[in-house]
């Protein structure tokens, strides 16, 4: 069960941060980075707990959590400042449709996803693009490369593995980033 928590966070929700992130400082604009972090990972573990079977649409899903996360954290706090509830009334949403900010994050996020695709092994590559982009089942996969199911699936495993612990540390590394240059930013500051 939890691998299939993995697939389906990784597939539908990990694509999504870098948006979320940026319609949080785009409309919610007194909340602090730290504070943002700390949403984002609770959302992450409201995410994990969530019933992916009635989720229809992981996008509005995510944005539904955090959006709500934000209205817990204003009633819960005792001091709330009056911009914070105006923001948080005023947020909306995102439609659907794809915008351009939209489009560009997820060819961003195409680009990355192939290039650590690519540093793949060779079988685990192949198995992981015939599945993720062709759409092939193992045994469709099994039967166009010519292995077992079992193969399939130990190929399908190990890539998913390195491209989640490649996104991780690429996500740890410009955090780290950021957060350097928060703090030289403040260091700077009379």
């Amino acid at each position: 069960m939890d691998e299939s928590r993995h697939r389906w966070i990784a597939a539908h929700i990990l694509p999504l941060e870098a948006e979320v992130r940026g319609w949080l400082r785009r409309h919610v604009h007194t909340l602090s980075n730290a504070d943002a972090d700390d949403l984002i990972q609770e959302a992450y573990a409201r995410l994990w707990l969530a019933d992916f079977g009635k989720v229809v649409n992981g996008r509005g899903y995510f944005y539904a959590v955090v959006r709500n996360l934000l209205l817990e954290h204003a009633r819960r706090a005792r001091i709330v400042p009056m911009e914070r509830l105006g923001e948080i009334e005023a947020l909306r949403i995102p439609s659907e449709e794809p915008g351009p900010e939209r489009e560009v994050t997820a060819r961003q996020e195409l680009e990355r996803l192939l290039r650590i695709v690519s540093g793949l092994p060779a079988q685990c590559q192949r198995a992981f693009r015939l599945q993720k982009f062709r759409g092939l089942s193992q045994r469709e996969i099994a039967k166009e490369m010519d292995i077992s199911e079992k193969t399939v699936e130990k190929h399908l495993a190990t890539a998913l593995g390195r491209v989640l612990d490649v996104l991780a540390s690429e996500d740890e590394a410009s955090q780290a980033a950021l957060s350097t240059s928060d703090e030289h930013s403040r260091s700077e500051r009379p």
